[in-house]
């Protein structure tokens, strides 16, 4: 494994300890391994790549990208786990030769032997160990110092509509029903940010966000939430696209209502507030 950008003190140890233990992991496994060849300058995943298969690499060097950034190469020798499908992505830069083995089948014979399941077990913890420095190169020192969880039970107003807006809230866990005036309008829930718009405008809370459950938000204050929307280039287009979304769906409520109609209450109103 070799990882991309600015030198990280005790990274290559990591790196030389995880691909020892995966050498001694696969080179005695009875299950067959599938030879997967990919193709330089493509994504591994239009090439046959499959997300329930534990991939070694035997040839050539895989880049390892997260939302368009390139992590770090996966070179020869090195174990590849499998990852949700919405997780890394993979891309050739060169011609790549892997060895694919059905992972059910792997966890199985590994963890039947407890001598390799613990090498298998060291083997995760130093993955995270290199994946954690990664993260914490990225990070400038200051980014989100200051931001803390905050955790809500059923009933909690997370906002309450006429307050300043003192922050935003990146909801992490749960659900939460938006009201204005009293009356509920919407819903929200994981991964959205609320009360963007009174942080943006300067105006008080226009919406009040009630946990409907247990809830677990990112609180990020006043002063950060520039730095924020800096470091997190994706939130913008992820509050323009809940911005023209509660447009439209506005506009509906307004014709509905124009007609007589009950107008039905939808969810993602969360940056209203």
């Amino acid at each position: 494994m070799i990882p991309l950008g600015e030198r990280i003190d005790g990274l290559a140890g990591l790196a030389r300890q995880y691909k020892r233990l995966g050498h001694d992991l696969i080179h005695d496994l009875s299950a067959e391994a599938e030879t997967l060849s990919l193709a330089a300058g493509r994504d591994a995943r239009d090439q046959g790549w499959r997300h329930d298969r534990l991939y070694v690499v035997r040839g050539g060097a895989l880049m390892a990208c997260y939302q368009g950034r390139r992590l770090l190469l996966w070179d020869e020798g090195d174990v590849i786990p499998p990852d949700p499908e919405d997780g890394l992505t993979y891309q050739t830069d060169g011609a790549v030769l892997l060895g694919g083995y059905h992972y059910p089948a792997v966890l199985d014979e590994l963890l039947g032997d407890p001598a390799r399941a613990r090498r298998w077990s060291e083997l995760l913890v130093t993955r995270q160990a290199l994946f954690a420095r990664l993260l914490a190169a990225r990070i400038p020192e200051d980014a989100h110092a200051r931001s803390r969880f905050a955790y809500f039970h059923p009933g909690d107003d997370l906002v309450r509509q006429g307050e300043p807006a003192d922050g935003v809230y990146n909801l992490f866990e749960g659900e939460a029903e938006v009201l204005v005036d009293g009356v509920a309008v919407g819903r929200v829930g994981a991964g959205e940010v609320l009360g963007a718009i009174a942080m943006l405008t300067g105006a008080p809370r226009g919406a009040t966000v009630r946990a409907l459950g247990r809830c677990a938000a990112v609180k990020v204050p006043a002063d950060q939430f520039q730095s924020l929307i800096r470091s997190n280039p994706s939130m913008i287009l992820g509050l323009m696209t809940d911005m023209a979304r509660q447009i439209t769906d506005l506009n509906g409520q307004v014709v509905s209502l124009s007609h007589g109609e009950n107008p039905e209450r939808r969810p993602g109103t969360g940056s209203l507030a």
